[in-house]
């Protein structure tokens, strides 16, 4: 089930400022600077924001146009003063005016992730909720927005009954894109949206086998895709929460995946690794104790990735209440080539066109079954 790539007009650039390190955002531009000397010396290759911006349509939410449209003018703003995040990857990202954010704050590359392609059955009143009464009436809510070039996609939404009450009403699933970091090679981005708990009004049986079920396909879909020579960055709205059973599921599958090592939490790792002053702690601590909202660091075979620094430009709002549920918050990356390894020579970037539009671009799914659709590129 493939989504759309777009290719906005105007040249490309890349991103020309490191982001500020972790702090409550504030409705300005430019935020102070905390860094480790080391980054601050030779600056991030990458930076990636994840954000649940709750574009949820009515009327399972309200009065929401008014935060998506401020989201997206706080990028704009960011930017324009050049600390915008280079990749941001979105969920819940339902509503028209969540998925006008990368037209809105200047993203040249944007991927939608899998649409609901199946006829919705009628609902049975006397239970609304069961997961195989309803077919998706929504999209997957996750999107992609990038700087820098795009050069493969693989998407899919979860298998048919993969869910669990409310969440069954969209096609929720997995995102991921190959990037071309300019002068550093490759770099793979996934997002995904697993099942929630409490909100999905679902029995607390149901949710924990839709969870499970989610996670070991997105394990299998990544297995089966990414490229294990490059570094991957699982960024995304997880549900995980201090919850056993979920703790029992989602953190060994990602071990496995990575060989057996548990794979680093950016966040967790940038705070432990002291990166930003106490005075701005709050909100990271409240990101990482409800352990919904993770960037993992999976390492490639021929690159590395590590993350040197970080910022929440999304969360805690002076004089107000924050824009979305979750806060949305950016790690600083650099990429290198790993010990004794030389950049693969097979990374040479699919060169960009953007005044061309392509109409025939394969988007493989070969963990669905299901029959791939095209690409469009588009150019402003």
């Amino acid at each position: 089930m493939a989504g759309s790539l777009f290719l906005a007009g105007g040249a490309y650039a890349q991103p020309a400022a490191p982001l500020a390190t972790l702090e409550i955002a504030l409705p300005i531009t430019e935020p102070a600077r905390t860094r480790m000397e080391p980054a601050q010396a030779r600056g991030p290759d990458l930076s990636v924001m994840t954000y649940n911006v709750k574009g949820l349509p009515w009327p399972i939410a309200t009065g929401r146009a008014d935060a998506l449209e401020r989201i997206a003018d706080r990028l704009a703003r960011m930017r324009k003063d050049a600390v915008q995040p280079a990749v941001v990857v979105l969920q819940e990202a339902f509503r028209s005016e969540a998925k006008s954010i990368g037209d809105r704050a200047g993203y040249r590359y944007q991927i939608v992730g899998a649409r609901a392609q199946r006829v919705a059955n009628p609902v049975s009143r006397r239970a609304p909720l069961r997961r195989r009464s309803a077919a998706p009436q929504l999209d997957s809510g996750l999107i992609v927005l990038s700087d820098f070039p795009i050069v493969e996609v693989d998407r899919a939404a979860f298998p048919k009954g993969a869910c669990a009450g409310m969440d069954c009403f969209a096609a929720k699933g997995v995102v991921l894109v190959t990037l071309d970091v300019p002068g550093k090679g490759r770099v793979e981005i996934a997002t995904t949206h697993l099942n929630s708990k409490g909100a999905s009004w679902a029995p607390e049986k149901e949710t924990e086998r839709a969870y499970r079920e989610q996670v070991d396909f997105l394990v299998d879909f990544l297995r089966s895709n990414r490229n294990p020579a490059i570094p991957l960055i699982l960024a995304g709205d997880f549900n995980l929460g201090d919850r056993e059973e979920r703790l029992a599921i989602l953190p060994p599958a990602l071990t496995r995946l990575n060989g057996g090592l548990a794979p680093s939490e950016a966040l967790r790792g940038c705070i432990d690794a002291d990166f930003m002053p106490d005075v701005h702690s709050d909100d990271a601590q409240w990101v990482l104790e409800r352990a919904r909202d993770m960037q993992y660091v999976l390492p490639g075979d021929r690159r590395t990735v590590a993350a040197v620094a970080a910022s929440i430009p999304f969360g805690t709002e002076t004089g107000g209440e924050p824009l979305s549920d979750h806060f949305g918050y950016t790690i600083e990356y650099r990429l290198t080539a790993a010990a004794g390894m030389l950049a693969s020579r097979d990374e040479t970037p699919v060169a960009a066109r953007p005044n061309v539009s392509v109409a025939s671009m394969p988007v493989p799914h070969r963990s669905t079954g299901q029959s791939d659709e095209q690409a469009a590129i588009r150019a402003n």
